[in-house]
């Protein structure tokens, strides 16, 4: 089901990844607050905190590697005029990896001992992500997209929506949460395609049970914050 009913049915909906970029942006526009707001020794919020870090930061691995697999090959060849453009994603990509890997080795000591010099320290790392996140996210929005959505078939265009979807979380727990990080800003007609997309027992248990589970998931992770600001 496209978001845009009057889309082409023979081009790529980008507007499919811009809501993915805006959930990826919201979150690591929130997290460097939320891990902030910890305070030292407090195992029980530096766990709570820390799953949800870790959960994000594997939904941003997956979306850029799949990326990395089945968009920028397809892209160098098609536009090879473009190839400097897709360089600097691929280039931007690899920075950014760099940047998850070090605040994941962070996360289980942090986690473990809360301690206030480990939690600056992811705190400080997020802010620089954040940043280079938003640089990247433009311009792949501003300048990449035009050309997946007119040098990209529907097949290929899907690949790594597939890819992304098969390699997500392994907990019924965690795609419950990541479901309803994705659905959370979503416009009617936006959180129809994402619901659309997910197997037919999967969108039953998410009206059933995921919808109301990830309320109180939000309001437990975002209390971190609203403890700090309270």
């Amino acid at each position: 089901m496209p978001i845009n009913p009057d889309a082409p049915t023979d081009k790529p909906e980008t507007e499919q990844m811009v809501v993915i970029h805006r959930t990826l942006r919201r979150e690591f526009r929130n997290l460097p607050f939320l891990v902030a707001a910890v305070r030292p020794a407090d195992t029980a919020r530096a766990r709570v905190v820390g799953d949800h870090l870790a959960l994000v930061l594997a939904m941003l691995h997956e979306h850029h590697e799949a990326e990395d697999m089945f968009l920028w090959p397809v892209l160098m060849e098609r536009v090879p005029l473009e190839k400097d453009l897709i360089g600097l994603m691929e280039t931007q990509h690899q920075a950014i990896a760099d940047a998850v890997a070090a605040i994941g080795s962070g996360l289980p000591a942090w986690t473990a001992q809360a301690d206030a010099t480990a939690r600056d320290r992811i705190a400080d790392a997020l802010r620089g992500l954040d940043e280079a996140l938003t640089v990247h996210l433009d311009l792949e929005e501003s300048r990449v997209l035009p050309l997946m959505h007119e040098h990209l078939t529907v097949p290929e265009w899907l690949v790594p929506q597939k890819h992304a979807m098969k390699n997500g979380p392994k907990t019924l727990a965690g795609k419950l949460n990541l479901a309803g990080m994705v659905l959370e800003d979503a416009t009617p007609r936006q959180r129809a395609w994402f619901l659309g997309e997910m197997p037919a027992p999967a969108r039953v248990l998410w009206r059933l049970v995921g919808a109301r589970r990830y309320l109180t998931y939000a309001r437990t992770v975002r209390a971190a914050e609203a403890a700090a600001t309270g």
